[in-house]
């Protein structure tokens, strides 16, 4: 019996440490699946519609997930986590990094950049069933969606398994 416990006992340690080495090294490839998904399909839009300009926050966006604005931003996004959204979004052009959604809104809450799209991402966590990843995607007064994915590692790559939780829209 002790001989179990003990197994039971390092296979729960082993258990948590991969799930924490997991989650270090794929906050970026995790990031980058979520805004490539918001932008190209569930952009409120449709599939197939095209941002003029895409603008990305640099920091965690207080606001991803929820729609609560206002909030401090998060932690400034690291360079492996920008060049990771970089080449997900390049598709649709290079993403603008901006530091505050704020300053690129009018005062009736447009994108400064007609036809631009401002998306942020909150921080990711991570679990035994893949990761969580809240998200925003503002695009003007009445226009903007907020949510959390579900993403889970597929032949070692992150895919969008869709929304958990709640989802916001404008």
């Amino acid at each position: 019996m002790k001989h179990v416990l003990s197994a039971l006992a390092a296979a729960a340690l082993l258990a948590g440490s991969c799930t924490e080495g997991h989650a270090a090294g794929d906050t970026a490839a995790v990031m980058a699946a979520t805004l490539q998904r918001v932008v190209a399909q569930d952009n409120t839009f449709g599939e197939g519609h095209r941002f003029t300009v895409l603008l990305v926050l640099t920091s965690l966006d207080p606001a991803a997930g929820t729609a609560v604005p206002g909030g401090e931003p998060g932690r400034a996004l690291s360079a492996k986590e920008r060049r990771a959204i970089e080449e997900s979004l390049a598709r649709w052009g290079p993403p603008r990094w901006i530091d505050a959604a704020d300053e690129w809104r009018t005062a009736d809450l447009m994108p400064v950049v007609a036809g631009s799209v401002i998306l942020g991402v909150g921080e990711p966590t991570f679990d035994s069933r893949g990761a969580l990843v809240p998200f925003s995607l503002w695009c003007g007064g009445v226009c903007g969606l907020w949510a959390t994915y579900r993403l889970a590692l597929q032949d070692g790559e992150w895919v969008v398994l869709g929304i958990e939780g709640g989802i916001f829209i404008a």
